[in-house]
């Protein structure tokens, strides 16, 4: 006969007593156990407040850098736009040339000297020698100025005595427009530095616009010559520089008020110009080739198929480069001051990890947008080349999406040259920019005689990989460097 069972009557007691002392245990503790959970509650709030401040602090500085870059490419084709249905494809390719002289002073010229001065904002506020950068930038400005009005000069008597006399007005207009330009990009690159995003934003975006519309209104009143259209960027680029101009004063000539300097000014400035002038000086190198290499493709079809032609491939190349100018400007006008603000004077390596990371992320960001344009223009190209202008534009359209490869290929490579600025070594991407710009023009030339617009795409492309694979060596090595 089966024993029948009863329940463990000790084990269940024992589990009550337990669970009683449990009880007293907590109505003993209530007080301190509900006092340390307050101050937890109150430091989390803490922490995740200060957090969030900072990623809407960071939001709000990509919102306002994404519109002004947004800004500048949608000018530029509005200026595609409506430039096209006022001018012909001969004027328009004499506009798009001028185009590149105003590039070239505006920011191969005072573009180094605006990278030196970005770089050594941050190392200034640092080392409180906001004055002794107020005085090198000033001097900086005025010496670059100086040089253009001698180059302007030499330029237009040589115009005035040759085959080019017809050009003479256009050439002298983009070369004052190119030094009011870069003028206005030495404020501006200060005031990015300084992170004043918003107003760059407005003032870049206005800029943008204003250019098209202004010219436009002069083509139509004066007539359709791109003289005009050139007179019209004139106007805007003036009115930029006394906005430009006055918001600087205000906001930079009111922190060194704020915070006066000690000891020898004049060695201070001296030490000071000699440090940005030392960084930048191999930017000049790096900008000649750069502009070789951007504008051999529109003088090289100039050489051998004259503006008109020049005029219908301009079209494609600023859809195909201006997304890309868009990407690449956006991402380093938002990352670069915040890794140059991280890696500081360079002294902590946990500092240096960190505005790598920065990189590694911008880079990793312009690639994945490459490919979505490239693959966009695969689809849409003809369609969009006849938005954009009109049916007398529309025979390169199918070159788009490969000169798009081309010129992504470029920017890639100068989104990685980031990381030997980082470090203050600009002169490491001096050989590669020399090599590829003389490359560049060299095959542009070459295969524009032969193959035309197509053979220009082909010698761009050729030499753009060539230069991003040389960055990401560089930038490979310089990384195994820095770990040793």
């Amino acid at each position: 006969m089966k024993r029948k069972s009863y329940p463990n009557w000790h084990r269940f007691f024992d589990s009550v007593i337990k669970f009683k002392n449990k009880i007293n245990y907590k109505i003993t503790n209530t007080h301190s156990e509900e006092q340390n959970r307050f101050l937890f509650i109150q430091s989390s709030f803490v922490a995740i407040k200060n957090v969030w401040d900072k990623i809407l602090n960071i939001k709000s500085e990509a919102l306002w850098v994404f519109w002004g870059q947004a800004g500048i490419a949608l000018g530029v084709l509005l200026g595609v736009k409506i430039l096209t249905h006022v001018l012909n494809p001969i004027e328009f390719g004499r506009l798009a040339l001028a185009n590149t002289v105003i590039v070239l002073i505006g920011t191969n010229l005072f573009g180094p000297v605006s990278q030196g001065l970005m770089r050594f904002w941050s190392i200034s506020q640092e080392r409180g020698e906001k004055s002794a950068f107020a005085a090198a930038t000033k001097q900086i400005s005025i010496y670059l100025i100086y040089f253009v009005i001698l180059i302007s000069t030499i330029i237009f008597i040589f115009l005035v005595f040759s085959k080019w006399a017809n050009w003479t007005k256009l050439l002298t207009i983009a070369l004052i427009v190119g030094a009011i330009t870069g003028w206005n990009s030495i404020k501006i690159s200060i005031l990015t530095a300084a992170r004043k995003r918003k107003f760059i934003s407005l003032i870049n975006t206005g800029g943008a616009f204003g250019k098209p519309v202004i010219a436009f209104t002069f083509v139509i009143m004066a007539g359709p010559k791109a003289d005009w259209a050139m007179v019209g960027y004139l106007v805007t680029t003036l009115i930029v520089f006394y906005l430009l101009e006055k918001h600087y004063q205000k906001v930079v000539k009111r922190k060194e008020k704020q915070l006066p300097e000690t000891g020898d000014e004049k060695e201070k400035n001296k030490r000071l110009l000699q440090n940005i002038l030392s960084f930048s000086w191999p930017f000049y190198i790096w900008g000649i080739f750069s502009w070789v290499h951007q504008s051999c493709d529109r003088w090289s079809l100039q050489t051998y198929h004259g503006a008109e032609v020049v005029g219908a491939f301009s079209v494609i190349t600023y859809l195909a480069l201006y997304p890309l100018i868009f990407g690449s400007s956006f991402l380093n006008t938002l990352f670069i001051p915040i890794a140059y603000e991280r890696a500081g004077e360079l002294a902590s390596y946990r500092s240096m990890q960190s505005a790598n990371r920065i990189l590694f992320f911008m880079t990793g960001i312009f690639i994945g947008g490459s490919l979505l344009l490239v693959g966009f223009y695969f689809i849409f190209s003809q369609k969009l080349v006849l938005f954009i202008s009109n049916i007398n534009y529309i025979r390169y359209a199918y070159l788009l999406p490969w000169l798009t490869i081309s010129w992504a290929l470029f920017y890639w490579g100068q989104m990685l040259s980031g990381f030997g600025l980082l470090i203050n070594k600009p002169r490491v991407y001096i050989l590669p920019i020399m090599v590829t710009g003389t490359f560049a023009a060299s095959l542009t030339f070459y295969l524009s005689s032969n193959y035309g617009p197509r053979g220009v795409v082909w010698g761009l492309g050729i030499a753009g990989l060539i230069y991003v694979l040389w960055c990401m060596a560089i930038a490979w090595k310089l990384l195994n460097s820095s770990t040793r």
